[in-house]
């Protein structure tokens, strides 16, 4: 799974990116987050959690945080079925944040 969001500021382009693929050793449920001003580069942190369930709050709450504070998702995929339907959830955020 990976969720690209960007911000422009009025002069650069501001990005935060969610993906699952530097996956956990320990636990099957965790995400990375990503941010700064290049897509891949910047910040960092990794999110691990003991079940699905407190992830997909986490990430439907960085998503509310990043929508308040003015970003667009630029890119969202998904291949297993459970994150299709976290990210289908998610972008009907968009209309009521």
């Amino acid at each position: 799974m990976i969720i690209t969001f960007y911000k422009f500021n009025g002069k650069v382009n501001r990005y935060y990116t969610i993906h699952d693929r530097q996956g956990d050793l320990f636990s099957t449920y965790s995400f990375t987050a990503v941010w700064g001003i290049e897509m891949y580069k910047g910040r960092e942190k990794a999110y691990v959690f003991d079940s699905r369930e407190p992830m997909e709050r986490k990430i439907r709450s960085i998503f509310k945080d990043r929508m308040r504070c003015g970003y667009k998702v630029l890119y969202s995929f998904a291949r297993k079925k459970a994150e299709k339907q976290l990210l289908q959830e998610v972008s009907t955020l968009r209309s009521i944040v």
